[in-house]
C-alpha cells in the first residue's frame, strides 16, 4: 500500500468521521418509509464529491438505488462494493444516551442509528475511493458502487434492479456490506450468507371473535395454529417437510478444516444471550457447524386474541405466525416453498393461508478463491494477526444476486467491530477501526487488481 495514500487517509480522518456524522443525521428507517428520499440524494451527492460518476436508478414502488463508478486504466478488472442507506427503526428511544439521529462522539466512538451499519461502511467506501483519486489519481482497478435503500426490509426490489441493469452490476468481485473485527482484535473474513424463506402464516376458523363460552362447540385458530407448528420440527429439531434437506452440500475436507480453526466462545455465546445450554445440549463444535451450515425453521412471532391487562374471555377469529426458514447453500427457495405448502395440504391444513413475504438463496465464495485469498492475507498484513475466516455468516442477505447472475466471488470485510451495537439502542462505530478497515479494503483491492 502507498504510503502517500496511508498519510492521506490518516491526515483526513478527522473530515472522514464528520461525513458518517452528517450521513448518519439523515434519517432513512425503509420499515416507515421515512428520509428515504432524502438520503439517496445526500449519497448520491458524497459520491459525485469523492469523484464518481453517478445515476439515481428507479424502479417503481422501489426505494432509489444510488449507482456509482470510478474507473481505472491501471487493470481491466474490477470491483462492486454492495452498501445499503436505510437503516433499522431507533426504537426504544428511552435506551438510547444521546439522539439517535443526532449522532455523537464519545471515547473514541461515534454514537448514532446507522453509524455501523452501514452508513459507516458505505463512508468508508467513499473515502478510499477519495483517497486514491487525490493521491495517484485513479483506484488500482475500477470500482463500481451499488448502494440500495431496502435492505433492512428484505431488499425486495434489489433483483428487479439487477435484471433492469445487468451491464451496470457486472464485475470481477463485490465487497459485501458489513466487516468486522473481534473483540480479541482478530479480522473476520465472511464468505458467504445463508439464504432465507420468510413467511407468514394466517388461520382463521370464525369470520368474528367469538365469547369463549362457546370453545365448547366452536373451532379455535389458535389451537390449530399451535398444532400446525408442532408437526413442522420433531423433538430432535429436524424440519419434517419431506424433502427439505435434499441438495444440502457435505461440507468438503478445506471447508471443515477452515470451520475447524475457526474460533467459536460457546460458554461466551451461551452468556451473552442467557441460554443455559445449546439447542439440543449439542457441543460448541456442534453448534459452530450448525450456524454455517445448518437449516432452521425459526418461529419469529406468533399473536392472537387479547393479550392486554387483565382478561378477557375471546374465543379469537384468527391467529397468525411468523416464521424465517434459512437455507445453506444447495437448497432451493422456491422447490422448498412448494414443499411447504404441499405439507401443509398433506396434513389437513389447506386452508391456512401462506403469505411470503422474502425469499432468497444461500451463497458462498470458495476460501480458495484469489479474491478470498487477497482479503486473508491484506488482513494479517493490516492487522498483525492471523484472521478468522468465517465459511458463511449465519445471517442472510441477498448476496446471491451478483455471485450467481456473474459469477462473481465475495468477501464480507469492513471497518465495523462486533460489539458496535447493530440494530439495538447506542449503535457505534470505532474510529480506531474505521481508519484500519479503510486500510485492509484498500490491501485486498490491491493484492486482487495485481493477481
Amino acid at each position: 500500500m502507498d504510503a502517500r495514500f496511508q498519510q492521506y487517509v490518516k491526515a483526513n480522518m478527522g473530515r472522514f468521521a464528520q461525513d458518517v456524522i452528517r450521513l448518519a443525521s439523515q434519517p432513512s428507517v425503509s420499515a416507515r418509509h421515512e428520509g428515504v428520499e432524502e438520503c439517496a440524494s445526500l449519497v448520491e451527492k458524497m459520491l459525485i464529491e469523492v469523484g464518481a460518476t453517478t445515476r439515481m436508478l428507479r424502479v417503481e414502488g422501489a426505494a432509489p438505488l444510488v449507482y456509482g463508478e470510478v474507473p481505472s486504466s491501471r487493470s481491466k478488472k474490477s470491483v462492486m462494493f454492495y452498501n445499503h442507506y436505510d437503516v433499522q427503526p431507533e426504537e426504544p428511544l428511552e435506551l438510547w444516551k444521546s439522539p439517535p439521529f443526532k449522532p455523537e462522539t464519545r471515547d473514541g466512538r461515534i454514537y448514532g442509528r446507522g453509524v455501523s451499519d452501514d452508513k459507516g461502511e458505505l463512508v468508508s467506501r467513499l473515502k478510499l475511493a477519495e483517497s486514491y483519486l487525490k493521491t495517484a489519481g485513479e483506484p488500482p482497478c475500477g470500482m463500481k458502487f451499488c448502494f440500495e435503500g431496502e435492505e433492512e426490509t428484505g431488499s425486495v426490489h434489489l433483483g428487479e434492479y439487477v435484471s433492469q441493469y445487468p451491464d451496470l452490476f457486472r464485475a470481477d468481485a463485490v465487497v459485501w456490506e458489513y466487516g468486522t473485527v473481534d473483540l480479541e482484535g482478530r479480522p473476520k473474513v465472511t464468505l458467504g450468507v445463508k439464504g432465507m424463506i420468510y413467511v407468514e402464516f394466517v388461520v382463521q376458523s370464525l369470520s368474528q371473535d367469538a365469547h369463549s363460552s362457546y370453545a365448547a362447540a366452536l373451532p379455535s385458530a389458535p389451537w390449530r395454529l399451535v398444532r400446525l407448528l408442532n408437526q413442522l420440527k420433531d423433538e430432535g429439531d429436524m424440519i419434517q417437510i419431506p424433502g427439505w434437506y435434499n441438495g444440502v452440500e457435505t461440507l468438503q475436507e478445506e471447508d471443515l478444516r477452515v470451520l475447524e480453526e475457526m474460533p467459536f466462545d460457546a460458554e461466551a455465546f451461551k452468556r451473552n444471550y442467557g441460554a443455559k445450554a445449546l439447542l439440543g445440549g449439542m457441543s460448541g463444535e456442534q453448534a459452530k457447524k450448525a450456524l454455517v451450515q445448518r437449516p432452521t425453521a425459526n418461529i419469529a412471532g406468533i399473536w392472537s386474541g387479547y393479550s392486554g391487562p387483565g382478561s378477557k374471555t375471546v374465543l379469537p377469529k384468527e391467529a397468525h405466525a411468523k416464521m424465517d426458514f434459512r437455507l445453506v447453500p444447495g437448497q432451493d427457495p422456491d422447490d422448498l416453498l412448494k414443499r411447504l405448502r404441499k405439507f401443509l395440504d398433506d396434513n389437513g391444513y389447506a386452508d391456512v393461508k401462506i403469505e411470503l413475504e422474502s425469499m432468497e438463496p444461500a451463497a458462498r465464495t470458495s476460501y480458495r478463491d484469489p479474491f478470498a485469498q487477497a482479503a486473508i492475507g491484506a488482513a494479517q498484513s493490516v492487522y498483525g494477526t492471523r484472521p478468522v475466516v468465517e465459511l458463511s455468516s449465519p445471517g442472510t442477505g441477498p448476496l446471491y444476486l451478483f455471485t450467481r447472475r456473474y459469477n462473481m466471488p465475495s468477501v464480507d470485510i469492513g471497518v465495523s467491530c462486533e460489539d458496535s451495537g447493530i440494530h439495538a439502542p447506542n449503535e457505534n462505530l470505532r474510529l480506531d477501526l474505521f481508519e484500519k478497515g479503510i486500510y485492509w479494503v484498500a490491501e485486498t483491492v490491491e493484492r486482487f487488481a495485481a493477481s
